[in-house]
């Protein structure tokens, strides 16, 4: 069976790594070489999660080394070097770039009847969209409008190589300037420009005005690499979930030996982590189901959302979805929304919300009859049957399932609420800690996020609210 590896160089690019690496696993490469330039955002610490789910192979740069150019020249031979033997055919990419095939269903596929021992794969030059800011989705995504075919930056190449035959030389991007480009069967998406916030903050250049004008291409619009998304999203998941479970086990020791420095980068004293609770009576929940006359489930075949009627219901197929709502004094009701069954292994997609998680942490506008998500801060459309809740027993089943989010919670939605909470949960449970995260005040999840780089995706970070 063919052996193929992605190699990639990457500095401080903690929001879209896991995204990166989620792609191309989904494309079909067998192993994945990164190095890490010594980041210090917390791109090494998803890098170190993702690496105890896949063949993520994690090397750390030459510091030797002064220029970062140099230190990346000398790891991409090193791995092409060591991959010369194993590996049938590797490609280097930069981490805003996604390779992509037209028809081919993997790596493996679109190779196969290959005689030529460079495949180059031109570029695709994807601008922002019209996003200002960063988004908690894929870029793939996020970013659907692109340069013309005609643009020259487009002649720039990516190659698919077979290591055994093409010598010591490192492949050259700009070694098809001469030819036009095409698409017709593969493309790198460059995400060069991503969101404008984003790309200020990391571009180098003298002019950042003029180059953002140069990257921002949107003249055609292509949605075609959203056909591996839902496995895309499914690893995505597993490398969160990874994260926050990591989270878990340093909060828990943070709490266990009253670690004095990483409370006082929470903002916290060891007094507010054993101070009693303000909260008088425990949080009371109110469980739903999403309609009346039909009910709200997920088609287990597909992962769709679909309204199944009495008549209709074939139980190894469709899992009901079931809304619990923490009561509340004011408009804004903390929900969570779940299946009645487990998803093990996988999360519940919801349209608009970015949350990668089996439960889904949702804001319930009580006087306006809407849904939010507390990340996009974006109305969530929930095709809710009969437009209704209809409240349910409150079964042993339902409080079973929402326990470790309660005992997170109990005390509120601050962070010494949830350090308490921390400490009295036994063990992790990954979608309830990220429900959590996601309910907590935008500045308190900040500073977790600050102290604990990399364990906290952007796709949990509780939006900020509009500056008036």
């Amino acid at each position: 069976m063919s052996k193929s590896a992605a190699i990639l160089f990457v500095h401080n690019e903690v929001d879209t790594i896991g995204w990166w690496l989620a792609h191309h696993a989904t494309i079909g490469f067998s192993t994945l070489i990164v190095c890490d330039d010594h980041s210090t955002d917390g791109t090494a610490a998803v890098l170190s999660n993702a690496a105890t789910l896949y063949d993520i192979r994690v090397h750390s740069s030459d510091t030797t080394l002064p220029e970062r150019l140099d230190r990346q020249t000398r790891f991409h031979e090193m791995a092409l070097e060591q991959g010369r033997n194993e590996f049938d055919w590797v490609m280097i990419l930069a981490a805003d770039e996604y390779l992509h095939f037209e028809t081919a269903r993997s790596v493996a596929e679109f190779t196969a009847a290959a005689s030529a021992s460079m495949l180059p794969v031109n570029w695709c030059l994807f601008g922002s969209s019209g996003r200002t800011i960063p988004s908690p989705f894929s870029p793939v995504e996020t970013f659907t409008r692109h340069g013309l075919l005609s643009l020259p930056d487009h002649r720039v190449v990516r190659h698919l190589v077979q290591p055994r035959r093409i010598g010591n030389t490192l492949p050259d991007p700009f070694s098809a300037l001469e030819r036009n480009a095409t698409w017709s069967d593969s493309r790198i998406l460059h995400f060069a420009a991503g969101d404008h916030e984003s790309f200020l903050r990391r571009n180098s250049s003298a002019t950042p005005d003029k180059a953002w004008q140069n990257f921002d291409r949107n003249d055609a619009e292509y949605t075609g690499a959203s056909r591996w998304l839902p496995e895309s999203r499914r690893i995505a998941s597993s490398i969160v979930q990874a994260s926050l479970t990591d989270l878990y086990w340093r909060l828990k020791a943070t709490v266990t030996h009253a670690d004095r420095a990483v409370l006082q980068d929470l903002g916290l004293t060891p007094a507010q982590l054993s101070a009693p609770s303000s909260r008088r009576t425990p949080p009371q929940f109110h469980f739903c189901m999403l309609g009346q006359t039909k009910q709200l489930m997920r088609d287990m075949q597909t992962g769709s959302l679909v309204s199944v009627g009495a008549g209709e219901m074939n139980f190894g197929r469709y899992n009901p979805l079931i809304m619990a709502l923490e009561v509340s004094d004011g408009d804004v009701w903390n929900a969570c929304l779940f299946t009645e069954n487990p998803l093990p292994g996988r999360y519940l997609s919801l349209p608009g919300s970015p949350t990668l998680l089996p439960m889904v942490p949702l804001h319930v506008m009580i006087a306006e009859n809407t849904v939010l998500s507390p990340v996009s801060g974006e109305e969530i459309r929930i095709a809710i049957p009969d437009h209704a809740l209809t409240k349910i027993d409150a079964t042993t089943a339902l409080y079973t399932r929402m326990t470790p989010f309660m005992v997170l919670t109990a005390e509120g939605h601050g962070l010494a609420d949830l350090l308490r909470g921390i400490d009295r949960l036994p063990a992790p449970d990954a979608s309830a800690l990220g429900c959590a995260i996601a309910m907590l005040d935008p500045e308190d999840a900040e500073r977790l996020a600050q102290t604990f780089p990399g364990l906290i995706p952007r796709s949990l970070m509780p939006v900020r609210p509009p500056q008036s």
